[in-house]
């Protein structure tokens, strides 16, 4: 077995680069997903003026924030420094209002000199099922900790189903990475070889932990097959 950390694959360039250039297209319903994190986060008059966006990539995710409220700055985390690199690429017309960190959600490092209480809203996309269930659940922990009262923790990620419908993503995957015949098929077999990270956890097992570690109306927002979107909120806000 690998020595290396959880999601440790995601450093290399190529597997990077792959992802970003093919998101949409492998991602089953991912424009409903994100229609539904959006409207999670502007429904009710909700006002995010500070962010985070753990496990970032190139910042799809604070692209959807930054444009839903045009007065909040974000703070992208990855250790992708590959990922990182291209969120120039995605954010420029929103210069001044975020900023990028490389650090590891694999340990609590992530949330150094973020201040408890200082965010209105922690988002992710597509990462945090590359961590261990007792690291998940330490790091819901933090999540709570950096939100506003009120604040929002919304998940959009790859999650553990069992029975007929098991496989179905990867499935959709794996269609949409087939390579025309002929073609160099190395991309195909680096997401392969990168299913080897993934440690998914059930949706209802996460929101529950949400639950425990003191967030309200943790629920389940959409569930496709392995595709969902899981949110809790902090007690004392409008929600």
């Amino acid at each position: 077995m690998s020595s290396a950390p959880p999601g440790a694959s995601w450093r290399q360039a190529d597997l990077a680069t792959s992802f970003l250039q093919r998101r949409e297209d492998f991602v089953p319903m991912l424009a409903v997903q994100e229609d539904i994190v959006r409207s999670l986060l502007t429904r009710r008059g909700r006002e995010i003026r500070s962010f985070v966006d753990l496990g970032c990539g190139d910042g799809a995710m604070t692209e959807l924030v930054l444009d839903a409220h045009p007065g909040a700055e974000g703070l992208m985390i990855d250790f992708s420094e590959p990922m990182l690199s291209r969120a120039g690429d995605r954010l420029g017309r929103f210069a001044g209002r975020w900023s990028t960190r490389q650090a590891d959600l694999n340990d609590s490092s992530w949330q150094d000199g973020l201040a408890p209480g200082s965010q209105d809203l922690v988002v992710s996309s597509l990462a945090i099922h590359h961590l261990p269930a007792e690291r998940k659940r330490s790091l819901f922990g933090e999540v709570f900790s950096v939100l506003t009262p009120g604040g929002a923790f919304v998940n959009l990620d790859y999650v553990l189903v069992e029975g007929p419908l098991a496989g179905l993503f990867d499935e959709f995957k794996f269609q949409a990475l087939r390579p025309p015949e002929g073609a160099d098929d190395d991309a195909e077999q680096a997401f392969v070889d990168e299913d080897d990270d993934d440690r998914p956890d059930t949706a209802e097992d996460q929101v529950a932990w949400l639950a425990q570690g003191g967030f309200e109306q943790a629920a389940i927002q959409f569930k496709w097959a392995e595709a969902a979107v899981m949110a809790g909120f902090k007690p004392g806000g409008k929600e």
